[in-house]
């Protein structure tokens, strides 16, 4: 997952050389990810020590998530196997977040439930657009890799946890302007791929 930006990718390299050290198997650590955050959701209450709980579990299953693909290339154990799992685990990871953050916060009224619905079309059609664009042979697996992106997954995980953090340490003032901002760049993202696989140049 963490290859979104330069400074990404070289985190992700230096990231993959030390777990590939100490023979990290990547589809376990995919795996491990899911299991994570779906402990994250279960472990939520309405008290502070079960938040934190819960937060810390998705940090570390986010964490894991990220480093899967940097510890398969360190290995040389990539596959198209592992790079379908990593996306699918991807989704299930946000998709439980997005959850717990839903028991959270009350969301109430309509604008709420249109944030929460674009944040939720934001983490699964932004990915969708180009793994398609790619299916459909509108781009290359290349073009679709250097697709661009105002906010890409690495970034929207980050603001997803900040929210996170505010909403649970009692700011959730600051914590819904996070969310509003993450889906409106998600929804931006969207848009921009959509029409870059569209009216692609050459």
């Amino acid at each position: 997952m963490l290859k979104s930006t330069k400074t990404a990718e070289k985190a992700s390299g230096a990231l993959g050389k030390l777990f590939a050290f100490v023979q990290l198997d990547p589809n376990s650590l995919t795996l491990t990810s899911v299991f994570l955050a779906i402990l994250g959701y279960l472990a939520y209450a309405p008290s502070l020590e079960a938040m934190i709980t819960s937060f810390l579990l998705f940090l570390i299953a986010f964490f894991l998530d990220a480093i899967d693909g940097a510890v398969a290339r360190a290995q040389n154990k990539t596959s198209k196997e592992g790079a379908f799992l990593d996306g699918i685990s991807d989704r299930i990871v946000e998709f439980f977040l997005l959850l717990t953050i839903l028991q959270i916060f009350e969301f109430n009224g309509w604008m709420q439930t249109v944030v929460v619905s674009i944040l939720f079309f934001g983490t699964g059609m932004t990915s969708f657009v180009k793994a398609y664009a790619e299916h459909k042979g509108i781009l290359t697996h290349e073009q679709a890799e250097k697709m661009p992106g105002i906010l890409e997954r690495t970034e929207r995980s980050i603001l997803l946890l900040v929210a996170f953090v505010l909403l649970i340490f009692g700011y959730p003032q600051y914590g819904i302007y996070v969310l509003y901002a993450v889906a409106a760049l998600s929804f931006v993202t969207f848009l921009q791929r959509f029409f870059g696989a569209l009216y692609k140049k050459g």
